[in-house]
């Protein structure tokens, strides 16, 4: 799948593999992001990712859930439509994130 990292002071297109879901994951297929403060940070190499979280840029996603990890416990299914808080990420054709983080958009 296609995500944006840093590199270099810059933000590059590069090519990763779509990441697995894990057990209190959704896969999001990402249909928008946003820019904040925080990712321009990072990308400058100003603001590093919290340690353990991915280097692809983005901290904020919606799209629809095609995969859910086999212990969430709070409804969300395949399909759903979403808005997701990351820890980073959203810069990428499908972010994986803990379903804590996930709320589903309102009809309408």
């Amino acid at each position: 799948m296609k995500v944006v990292k840093a590199k270099d002071g810059k933000c590059c297109l590069t090519q990763v593999p779509v990441p697995e879901v894990g057990p209190r994951e959704v896969l999001i297929k990402v249909y928008a992001t946003a820019l904040n403060r925080a990712d321009t940070l990072q990308a400058a190499g100003k603001y590093p990712p919290p340690p353990g979280t991915t280097d692809v840029l983005g901290l904020e996603a919606s799209g629809e859930i095609v995969d859910v990890g086999p212990q969430c416990v709070n409804g969300l299914k395949e399909g759903d439509k979403v808005m997701a808080l990351l820890a980073g990420g959203g810069y990428a054709e499908f972010v994986a994130v803990d379903e804590r983080q996930v709320m589903r958009i309102p009809q309408g």
